[in-house]
């Protein structure tokens, strides 16, 4: 139903609250709202509608920022609004205390004057103070919110009673909302365009989005999660559907991804494959985030000299699944990979006729066809972060504006920056924000408010006059696995009067504005001691599997895992990345102990010589242990010959003998046991034996031996002695 009472003026919102609950409050002015209430708008509330109000709407409950009541506005068609269209506009409620509310009304408002900037825009959605001269256009009763709920109406206003309706200048107006609730009133904001079709000087438009998985610590992705990823509505899928027809946007793309599914071989799931021939015949740029997507400037400023790269994937491949050879799909054809950071061992070809497995080359590398582009997190980078990623070969570093001055500047602001030897790329954070909240929304009201936000802010970019500014935008690497409206999203971005879609080189390729700098914005201390400590666990890690027969299977997995836990979607605060530190932690530590030596009772050694025995046990579950026991006496009473080595197989224990020698003395001799590698990495910690030393006790043994043989002799020798005499008498007698 539509608005059919003239609009009304008032000098503010504050005003049109009281009158109006006044208006509720008296019996004969009931009468008479009621039935023009229903004249008046259509309302639509739907039970179960997403809860919070969309982030990028200014809201205010009341006189509090407290209230348990939020609210957002948001006009249908993107907040955009042509001459002869109705005006339609959806009204959220949320109430998000433990209380009911009764029923109450929603009023929508219209400010008559028109926005003249991007920044005079912002300033005015996140105030709260009046607005003079409001124009009223309509409201909508709102049924009982129980708790917890939500409800949505809509308002719709006839063309005729737009305020603004015979404006032939295209423009930004602000428009809002007051809920009142018994005592109650929220407010919100947005903004609508109104486009009567005159002249306007588009934007060049920029888009770079990543296609990574969701945050993981694995290493690499398993066949059920990719299966899952790259179903019908999985999330690597969508993000390749949202990509159709919109060839110019930029993609960075995780090799991870690729890695995952061509280490399954033949083994990998159809539709990951499938997605693989899909990635492989997308038109867009495309360039590498790195394995894992790792965060480079923050190995950087945790003290790393050049920035981590996977060492091998040994350890993933099952000769089985490569014969026949899986179907090449997205190699190069000649090597175009982001810059060699680390050595990269690849595993050996196997012999004979068994399958020839891939290389760690031949597993991560894609025909990418922009090289050298770092791309950090947002709000990340530091200047003298600059040259470590020069060196490492990334001469072009996507950085946020909020990580420069950009918001500080007259206008809108080209995306190019220079520097010495490299430049930025400096995307537009409003935009940016927008667009990553209208790929996400999980309604039509919450994609229309961010829409609106985003075609204000361009309506506005293009009245700024001169030369038409070039600008870049950037999706986040954790938009949520339930978004669905990539597509829509892109569709209407550069589907406006006021934006033409340019390609990344397109963009990186014009003139810098004058004033624009980098605003050091480093990492959070906490991050980067954990990120330094975990560098460290894996150096230990890497000294430890020279244990090992082959040590890659152990670092390259180490590696791998390392690398996605250092993923810039970590960083996402709806991430527990501190719990995700913690847990690979301990699996490193529980790892580095579980070779040891078992707790010995005092040894007596009663012999000059000989062999102690001393229980190893090697807890790795599938990994064999090549050891080398040293001993070191406390004191000269033993001799040690030498040391002792052992293989162990997994999951298993053993005893390894320690050659020794006595001298002369007894006494005790405290043993100090150390366990290396072949290579003379020391193992876990030392231990210590008690060994009672009684070398003598042998030459004392044999000597009375000795004697009692030569007493049992002779006295056997004189027994028979005297019987025979006894003998010789009697035969006389």
């Amino acid at each position: 139903m539509s608005v059919s009472a003239r609009p009304t003026r008032r000098r503010g919102l504050r005003g049109l609250s009281a009158r109006f609950v006044a208006a509720l409050t008296g019996a004969s002015l009931a009468i008479a709202l009621l039935p023009a209430a229903g004249a008046l708008a259509s309302p639509a509330a739907t039970a179960g509608a997403p809860a919070g109000a969309p982030a990028d709407v200014s809201t205010a409950a009341g006189d509090s920022d407290d209230s348990p009541l939020t609210a957002s506005v948001a006009a249908e068609n993107a907040g955009v609004l042509s001459p002869g269209q109705v005006l339609t506009v959806s009204i959220t409620i949320t109430n998000s205390s433990q209380l009911a509310y009764g029923a109450g009304t929603a009023v929508l408002w219209v400010d008559p004057a028109a926005q003249k900037s991007r920044s005079t825009l912002d300033a005015w959605l996140t105030s709260t103070d009046a607005v003079d001269q409001a124009v009223t256009v309509g409201s909508a009763p709102i049924t009982a919110l129980e708790p917890g709920s939500s409800t949505v109406v809509t308002v719709t206003v006839p063309a005729a009673s737009v305020p603004f309706a015979t404006d032939p200048s295209q423009s930004v107006f602000g428009i809002g909302a007051s809920v009142t609730v018994g005592a109650t009133t929220t407010n919100a904001r947005s903004s609508l365009v109104w486009s009567p079709g005159a002249t306007a000087t588009p934007s060049t438009v920029g888009v770079v989005m990543p296609i990574v998985s969701p945050s993981t610590s694995d290493g690499l992705i398993s066949a059920d999660d990719l299966a899952t990823y790259t179903a019908p509505n999985g999330v690597l899928t969508r993000e390749l559907d949202g990509l159709m027809h919109h060839s110019t946007v930029a993609i960075g793309l995780d090799p991870m991804i690729v890695a995952s599914i061509r280490a399954l071989g033949n083994a990998a799931p159809a539709s990951a494959s499938d997605w693989l021939e899909r990635l492989s015949r997308l038109p867009n740029d495309t360039f590498s985030l790195g394995f894992g997507d790792a965060d480079l400037v923050g190995q950087f400023q945790s003290g790393l000299t050049k920035p981590l790269a996977p060492t091998s994937l040994a350890y993933a491949l099952d000769a089985k699944n490569f014969t026949p050879s899986p179907t090449p799909v997205g190699e190069p054809t000649e090597s175009t990979s982001t810059p060699t950071v680390s050595p990269t061992p690849s595993p050996t070809p196997t012999a004979g006729n068994a399958p020839v497995l891939p290389t760690l080359d031949e597993l991560v590398s894609w025909n990418f066809s922009l090289q050298g582009i770092a791309w950090p997190g947002d709000d990340t980078v530091r200047a003298t972060d600059l040259d470590p990623l020069k060196a490492a070969g990334y001469t072009t570093t996507l950085i946020s504006g909020s990580n420069s001055n950009a918001a500080k500047l007259d206008g809108t602001s080209n995306a190019v920056l220079p520097f010495d030897g490299g430049k930025l790329g400096v995307t537009d954070a409003v935009l940016s924000a927008a667009i990553r909240q209208a790929a996400s929304a999980p309604s039509d009201a919450s994609w229309n408010a961010a829409m609106a936000k985003v075609n204000a802010q361009l309506e506005l970019a293009s009245q700024e006059g001169g030369q038409a500014k070039h600008v870049l935008l950037a999706f986040d690497r954790s938009w949520p696995s339930s978004g669905t409206q990539l597509q829509r999203t892109l569709d209407a971005l550069f589907n406006t009067p006021w934006s033409t879609p340019a390609t990344l080189p397109e963009t990186l390729a014009s003139s810098s504005t004058s004033g624009l700098a980098l605003v050091d914005a480093p990492e959070s201390q906490t991050r980067l001691d954990a990120i330094h400590a975990l560098a460290d666990d894996e150096t230990r890690l890497d000294q430890f599997a020279t244990i090992l027969d082959d040590p890659a299977t152990m670092t390259g997995r180490a590696r791998a895992e390392l690398l996605t836990l250092l993923a810039v979607s970590w960083q996402n605060p709806r991430t527990d990345w501190t719990a995700a530190v913690t847990k690979t932690r301990a699996a490193t530590t529980k790892t580095l102990n579980a070779i040891k030596i078992v707790p010995t009772e005092n040894v007596n050694l009663v012999s000059a010589q000989g062999s102690i025995p001393f229980t190893v046990t090697n807890a790795l579950p599938d990994q064999a242990a090549n050891l080398v026991l040293r001993a070191s006496p406390s004191n000269s009473r033993l001799e040690i010959d030498d040391d002792s080595t052992r293989r162990i197989p997994a999951d298993s224990r053993a005893a390894m003998l320690v050659p020794v020698k006595a001298k002369l003395g007894n006494g005790q001799v405290t043993l100090t046991l150390t366990l290396y590698s072949p290579t003379g990495v020391q193992i876990g910690s030392q231990s210590t034996a008690k060994v009672d030393v009684h070398a003598d006790w042998e030459g004392i043994g044999a000597l009375i031996f000795g004697i009692l043989l030569v007493l049992l002799f002779g006295f056997g020798i004189v027994r028979n002695v005297l019987r025979r005499r006894e003998q010789r008498r009697a035969e006389r007698g």
